[in-house]
C-alpha cells in the first residue's frame, strides 16, 4: 500500500502546484487588463522591441487603425534604407489616472552605405482609449550642439 500512496501523493502535490502556477500567470495576465499603467507599459516595451527588430506589423498594432497602412507603408520603405542599431526606451511620463503619456525613445542608426552612426532622439506622445494604449504621434526633440569654448593655442603645448 505505501507504493500506491507515495505516488497518488507526489501527483496531488505535483497538480496542487501547477494549480498555483497556471493561476498566477492568469493573475498576472489578468492583472494588466484593468491597470492602464501597467498596460502603458507593456505596450511602450512591445512597440520598442518590434521597432529595433524590424517586426513593423507588430508595432503597428499599436498605431491609431486610421493611420496603421499609411504608418507601415512609410516604416518599411524608411527602414529599407537604414540598419537600426539600438532602440532604447529612455522616458515614460505618464501621471497614473491620465490617459495621455509622452515616451521617450533614442534611436541610434546608419545607412548601409555610410558606417557613421546617427542618433535621434524622439519623444512619442500615447493615448489611452477604449481599454488601449496606442502611439498617436512622434517628433524629433532638437538637442542644442555642444559648444566648447574655444581653446587658446598656448593650451596645446
Amino acid at each position: 500500500m505505501t507504493e500506491h500512496r507515495l505516488p497518488l501523493r507526489r501527483l496531488n502535490w505535483r497538480r496542487a502546484a501547477w494549480s498555483v502556477v497556471v493561476g498566477s500567470l492568469l493573475a498576472l495576465g489578468c492583472g494588466s487588463a484593468g491597470n492602464p499603467a501597467l498596460q502603458l507599459k507593456e505596450a511602450v516595451e512591445e512597440y520598442t522591441r518590434s521597432m529595433r527588430w524590424g517586426h513593423i506589423e507588430r508595432a503597428a498594432a499599436y498605431v491609431p487603425d486610421s493611420l496603421r497602412q499609411a504608418w507601415i507603408r512609410q516604416r518599411r520603405q524608411a527602414q529599407a534604407e537604414i540598419q537600426v542599431h539600438e532602440y532604447d526606451i529612455r522616458a515614460v511620463e505618464h501621471t497614473p489616472g491620465s490617459e495621455k503619456a509622452r515616451v521617450i525613445v533614442l534611436a541610434v542608426w546608419s545607412r548601409p552605405s555610410d558606417p557613421v552612426t546617427r542618433q535621434q532622439l524622439l519623444a512619442q506622445e500615447w493615448r489611452y482609449r477604449e481599454r488601449l494604449w496606442t502611439m498617436v504621434g512622434q517628433t524629433e526633440i532638437k538637442t542644442a550642439p555642444q559648444v566648447q569654448a574655444p581653446l587658446s593655442p598656448s593650451e596645446a603645448f
